[in-house]
């Protein structure tokens, strides 16, 4: 019977992974069968109640429809962008920094997402640089994989520090002192992340054929700097203005330094761009993209409006079915909403008219259509697994029951695994927040018991977290969405994962080397 346990356990890893990439089914047909799966072996081996099953269902319909909303949001604003033609604008204000697209794609996913990322999180960030790639000549595969990428070392502070505040709620840790260790780790891990979307640019693009060896030299000496500049810039960022704003100053203080490095030919040849006619200022064409951040930070940086922002939850659903679970839908706190509200100041600042607006949300309809079939069973899928600590053997949830056996095996070498258990999180839910408050008192237990550093676990489990949004189903699913990618959401997987397994290597090894020497 354990062995039918641990195996009903990980079909939420392992059926994905089957399907999705062995198979190479599309996401809405692997992820149906997964949910089956799910659905018949949680009933029968891990005996959650039907209403806990079908309270699972209704809440993960749900909680797709508050991605969907992003989704939606993303798309009508690029969609906007494009019929205001401020797109362009936008391209040739990239272009005008540098016409290598191995800069560009450092700049655009690493750190304008990183800034998104800061600000709003919830995906959000691929879901807008994607798109942005796209403008500037990527194919949508490789857009896809370096904006899944790319949103990775900004993930472990979120939005304003929600992976932490929210996320480590229930352990005795101190959440300065998590900071300070997770940016201190990044020094010698997150670095090279920057690297890592170069290297895969120049392997998937066709544009350095028989010469990608040579291609990634040239541009190694700049991608290394970028990626110290914003570890460092996350590491002084922690310790003189605390967790909650690192991932929105370490990336603007990285791109004013990298634009500025740029223009002054550091590391970096210097082109002869030819300035184009602008058929618009670029005031004027990223005005609906400064509209995105300043709105979301207000949101959530000022107490009084985000208090009245969450209160308006009346699409929120809580006890659904007698079962206990909720579900949240604050839609006016959403990023999704804040989205078409840029999209459509977008509209009306660039052509004085709201048809482009309304134009644009019209056609996202088979898009996010598509994306709803996918999301929709992967979302229940999630939802039972997460909520099947409510069942008729006494069992821990099936999270927690992976984690005990991990446990078990690892012993004093739990640091080696801990960076992974924190992936595994993120790769099932799709989120840090959900990836810590779920695993992080499992690893203060472990550590604890095995005589290791809390603090230092603790760290580890928020970096992985990070790193498993590179992989996730469903941020999968809304990326290939957005740059309008069909059924490639298993060979997405295949590529992201091994950014994956190199960043939480390192994490890994890094980690258990400061357990050892400090």
């Amino acid at each position: 019977m354990d062995i039918l346990q641990l195996f009903t356990s990980i079909v939420p890893i392992l059926a994905p992974f089957v399907f999705l990439v062995l198979f190479r089914m599309s996401a809405k047909k692997g992820m149906t069968i997964s949910m089956v799966m799910m659905i018949i072996l949680g009933i029968f081996v891990w005996q959650v109640s039907l209403n806990i099953i079908g309270a699972s269902v209704v809440i993960g319909l749900h909680k797709a429809i508050t991605i969907l909303l992003i989704l939606l949001g993303a798309l009508a604003l690029v969609n906007t962008l494009k019929h205001t033609r401020a797109i362009n604008a936008i391209n040739q204000g990239f272009l005008s920094i540098s016409s290598d697209k191995r800069v560009l794609s450092v700049i655009i996913v690493f750190l304008f997402g990183g800034l998104i990322e800061g600000a709003s999180g919830f995906g959000t960030p691929a879901a807008i640089t994607g798109p942005l790639l796209v403008g500037i000549g990527f194919s949508p595969l490789t857009a896809a994989v370096l904006a899944l990428v790319g949103d990775s070392v900004p993930v472990s502070f979120g939005a304003v520090g929600t992976p932490l505040n929210v996320g480590l709620a229930a352990v005795d840790v101190s959440l300065g002192e998590v900071a300070n260790m997770v940016t201190l780790i990044d020094l010698f891990s997150g670095v090279f992340i920057p690297t890592i979307v170069m290297v895969l640019y120049v392997i998937l693009s066709k544009e350095h054929l028989g010469r990608k060896a040579k291609a990634i030299i040239e541009r190694l000496p700049w991608t290394l700097f970028v990626g110290i500049t914003y570890t460092l810039s996350a590491f002084m960022s922690a310790r003189l203005f605390g967790f909650e704003f690192v991932s929105i100053i370490a990336p603007i203080v990285t791109l004013i330094i990298v634009t500025l490095s740029a223009k002054v030919s550091f590391l970096i040849k210097k082109e002869n761009l030819q300035d184009k006619t602008k058929e618009m200022s670029l005031l004027k064409a990223w005005s609906p993209y400064l509209i995105v951040v300043i709105l979301l930070l207000i949101s959530r940086t000022i107490a009084p409006i985000k208090s009245f922002l969450l209160s308006l939850d009346f699409l929120s659903i809580q006890n659904v079915f007698s079962s206990s679970l909720d579900s949240a839908f604050e839609v006016f706190y959403s990023p999704g909403t804040i989205l078409l509200i840029s999209a459509l100041l977008a509209s009306l600042i660039q052509t004085k008219s709201a048809k482009s607006f309304i134009r644009s949300v019209v056609e996202t309809k088979e898009v996010i259509f598509g994306a709803a079939l996918a999301l929709f069973p992967t979302l229940i899928m999630v939802t039972i697994f997460t909520s099947s600590g409510i069942n008729g053997l006494d069992l821990p949830s099936m999270p927690g029951f992976i984690a005990l056996k991990l446990a078990n095996i690892f012993g004093s070498s739990w640091p080696l695994i801990s960076p992974f258990l924190g992936m595994l999180g993120s790769f099932v839910s799709g989120s840090a927040t959900v990836s810590n408050l779920t695993f992080a008192s499992i690893q203060f237990d472990v550590a604890s018991s095995v005589g290791l550093q809390v603090l230092t676990i603790i760290s580890m489990q928020v970096l992985g977290s990070a790193i498993g949004n590179m992989i996730c189903v469903h941020n999968v699913v809304a990326a290939s969405a957005v740059v309008k990618l069909k059924n490639q959401e298993g060979k997405i997987i295949k590529l992201t994962l091994i950014p994956a397994i190199i960043y939480g290597t390192l994490v890994a090894i890094v980690g258990y080397v400061m357990i050892v020497l400090l």
